[in-house]
């Protein structure tokens, strides 16, 4: 049994979770490794990757553990930590729960994009966004989205977005999209700030291709996950489809997604405890 630990520095700045979650390791002769960021480009095996800081730690990891298929396990010292299985004062039982092989495997539909000649992935979504340019001023975006080569949207506004199941609870659900069950095979594409009054989210089945279009001549940046990877010009354009593997994540057998989501976003985002 060997386990890989990435622990974000920055949640984790003293390295006490690192440090719990070892020694419970060694407790069980758990073989690890602790996995750098420069070794996210290499291939390895492992029966899991014990990742230690919060959503955007798991999001920084997704691509790696994807195509090496090794499952995460989530430890939670950032606030939300949505994605995360367990909470730092929770590490033993993450261990043990893990040495005695009760959790069970949780995949994640993920999205493939494609630009030009590049491949990229995401576990929560990628989006078109306006971008200013001294040259051109503060345009709007001219966008044109297109589902299996049939046009089903031109609008004129900040972007698009386009998210998987998952991602459906991050910046999509903060626009007004609809939450997808995790395991729905669907994607959904979400306008950002539409100058109009018929645009609306656009729920479709994840065995489709969505191209999305810049169709102006305001440029526009493309995000994976957050991070900035390319900039769209006028008739430039990415395609999404569903990715070949999926992401997984190891969690507890009573886990259920509605009643996650009801305590994190609804009573520890509202900071309602007491219900």
């Amino acid at each position: 049994m060997k386990v890989l630990i990435y622990d974000n520095k920055e949640k984790d700045a003293k390295g006490n979770c690192q440090a719990e979650l070892i020694r419970e390791l060694k407790a069980l002769n758990v073989s690890y490794r602790i996995l750098k960021d420069e070794e996210l480009c290499f291939d390895e095996s492992a029966d899991a990757l014990f990742a230690i800081g919060g959503d955007g730690t798991i999001l920084f990891l997704a691509e790696y553990a994807k195509r090496n298929s090794i499952p995460i396990i989530g430890i939670n010292v950032g606030k939300l930590g949505f994605l995360c299985e367990f909470e730092k004062q929770n590490i033993k039982e993450a261990v043990d729960l893990f040495y005695k092989n009760l959790l069970i495997k949780d995949k994640r539909l993920m999205l493939k994009i494609t630009l030009n000649n590049d491949v990229f992935y995401a576990l929560n979504d990628v989006y078109v966004q306006r971008i200013y340019d001294y040259n051109l001023g503060n345009m709007v975006a001219d966008i044109s989205v297109a589902i299996d080569n049939s046009v089903v949207s031109k609008f004129l506004g900040d972007g698009a977005i386009i998210s998987s199941p998952t991602g459906s609870t991050a910046y999509s659900f903060s626009l007004g999209g609809p939450l997808l069950s995790p395991h729905a095979a669907a994607f959904v594409v979400t306008p950002i700030a539409a100058h109009s009054f018929n645009q609306r989210p656009i729920v479709y089945s994840a065995g489709s291709t969505c191209k999305i279009s810049a169709t102006g001549k305001a440029p526009v940046s493309v995000f994976i996950d957050g991070k900035h990877v390319a900039r769209l010009d006028k008739d430039d354009f990415i395609e999404v489809s569903c990715a070949e593997k999926p992401m997984v994540f190891l969690r507890k057998s009573d886990f259920n997604f509605f009643e996650k989501l009801s305590y994190k976003l609804y009573k520890k985002v509202g900071g309602d405890f007491n219900d």
